[in-house]
C-alpha cells in the first residue's frame, strides 16, 4: 500500500483521493427481521453489544467482558445511563459496537495494546473535523462520527470500507505512535478520514488493514428467531 495515500488524505481532500459518498443519505432497505445493530442504533447495553459481537469461539459472556473492559479503559464511550436497569447502566450508540468489533479483530491479529485500542476507538467514534466531511456535506448534516456514517452508508448498499491501523516512529523513541483512520476504496481511488495531524512529521513504519464490510455484516445480521 502506498504510504502517502495511506497517511495524508481525507474525503475529497486531494484531486487524486476523492470521496465516493454523497452529501445526502437515504436509507432504503428491504424489510427484514430486527438486526442486532441498527445503523443509527442507540440505547445499546453491554448485553446487546455482546450479543452482536458474539460468534463461534467468542461467546456472549466473553464479548460482554470484552466490552466492559474496553469501557473501563476509556476506549469506547457511553452517551448516557439507563434509568430502568441499574445493572446495565451505560448506554452506547452503534459506533461503539463497530469500534469493539474492530478491536477484537485487531486482537486476533496480535494488535491488542492499549495504544491500538485507543487509536481504533478514536478513529471510529470521534467527530469529523471540517476538512474530513464528505464532499458537499454540511456540518449540521454530518453523522456524529465516521463509524456512524459508514454504518448508515453500508445500509444503503455502499461497500469497500476499511480501517487502517498505522504505526509511526517518533525520533529517539522506541515505542511507536499508533493511529487509525477509516476510508472507502472505489475503483482504486480512496477517500476517508485523516490520521491525526501530529503524525504528519513522523515516519510511517508499518500498517494493518481491517476490512469493515464483513465486520458490519456480522453486526447488522438479523436476530435469530425464537420459537
Amino acid at each position: 500500500m502506498d504510504s502517502d495515500k495511506l497517511n495524508r488524505h481525507g474525503w475529497g481532500e486531494s484531486t487524486q483521493v476523492r470521496s465516493p459518498v454523497t452529501a445526502t443519505i437515504h436509507i432504503e432497505t428491504e424489510p427484514s427481521g430486527p438486526a442486532y445493530i441498527a445503523p443509527d442504533g442507540i440505547g445499546l447495553t453491554h448485553q446487546s453489544l455482546a450479543e452482536a459481537l458474539a460468534e463461534p469461539g467468542f461467546s456472549i459472556a466473553d464479548a460482554k467482558a470484552f466490552a466492559r473492559n474496553a469501557h473501563a479503559a476509556g476506549v469506547v464511550k457511553h452517551y448516557g445511563r439507563s434509568r430502568a436497569d441499574k445493572l446495565t447502566a451505560h448506554l452506547y450508540r452503534a459506533d461503539a459496537a463497530l469500534a469493539l468489533a474492530v478491536m477484537f479483530r485487531a486482537s486476533e491479529a496480535g494488535f491488542a495494546s492499549p495504544g491500538v485500542r485507543k487509536a481504533i476507538g478514536e478513529a471510529v467514534q470521534r467527530a469529523f473535523t471540517d476538512d474530513e466531511l464528505p464532499g458537499g456535506m454540511k456540518r449540521e448534516d454530518a453523522p456524529r462520527s465516521a463509524g456512524i456514517l459508514v454504518l448508515v452508508l453500508y445500509a444503503t448498499g455502499q461497500r469497500n470500507y476499511v480501517l487502517d491501523l498505522a504505526f509511526f516512529k517518533k525520533p529517539g523513541e522506541r515505542r511507536p505512535v499508533v493511529a487509525a483512520r477509516i476510508r472507502q476504496e472505489v475503483d482504486g481511488i480512496s477517500g476517508g478520514t485523516r490520521f491525526p495531524d501530529a503524525t504528519d512529521a513522523l515516519e510511517l513504519r508499518s500498517s494493518w488493514t481491517c476490512h469493515l464490510d464483513p465486520v458490519i455484516a456480522h453486526l447488522t445480521r438479523p436476530k435469530a428467531k425464537v420459537h
